[in-house]
């Protein structure tokens, strides 16, 4: 009831404190917290908070985000302190496992990611796939969210795979190259490949 009474009264943000960034970057924080210090109402700092913190969790990099909100320094009266508490996701993620096909082919798959490394919310993953035939795929990607504080994240991926099945056919098939994709601010998708395919006949 407070709050209501007072959410309409002009005031002024003091400061912004963020906690418990280890790995991340200052300048990540200060691009989507940086519409807080422009609040001009209590309402208005309520919604600028709600959104960074909205934005904050579409990195993908944290597993906590708070944000609490406090009235400021006694010497400056009608201004707020904003503290953001942020909890990162760990950085190494390890998996694997064995599979069938449908065609039958089993296959190992490994993977190893490292997720906020360098501290811009980027995402490394490196995944090797080999079929106990000679079927094989390697792949590199890069993924870069909110690429400039905007809604577009940013894929890029380097791959080798070789497809070979001795039961259907006695060639293999080679295919070595890089894709960019682009998605978000909207329903489209930009993608672009770059590849180069080869077929051999393993035997010879």
């Amino acid at each position: 009831r407070r709050y209501y009474q007072v959410r309409h009264k002009p005031l002024t943000v003091h400061s912004v404190e963020v906690k418990g960034n280890e790995r991340t970057k200052a300048g990540l924080f200060a691009k989507v917290l940086e519409p807080i210090y422009r609040s001009g109402t209590l309402d208005d700092l309520r919604v600028r908070c709600l959104e960074a913190n909205a934005v904050l969790h579409q990195y993908g990099i944290f597993e906590q985000v708070n944000i609490l909100c406090d009235a400021g320094p006694r010497e400056h009266p009608d201004c707020a302190d904003v503290v953001v508490e942020v909890v990162e996701k760990k950085m190494l993620n390890l998996r694997g496992g064995a599979y069938v096909s449908q065609s039958r082919e089993g296959s190992l798959e490994l993977s190893a990611g490292l997720n906020n490394a360098l501290g811009f919310a980027e995402k490394v993953d490196f995944e090797v796939i080999q079929g106990h035939e000679r079927s094989s795929t390697y792949t590199l990607a890069w993924n870069q969210p909110r690429v400039g504080n905007s809604d577009v994240d940013v894929v890029t991926r380097a791959f080798q795979q070789v497809s070979c099945s001795k039961r259907l056919s006695s060639f293999a098939e080679t295919s070595r190259g890089v894709s960019v994709s682009a998605a978000g601010g909207g329903p489209a998708t930009i993608d672009y490949s770059l590849v180069w395919r080869e077929i051999a006949d393993p035997t010879r």
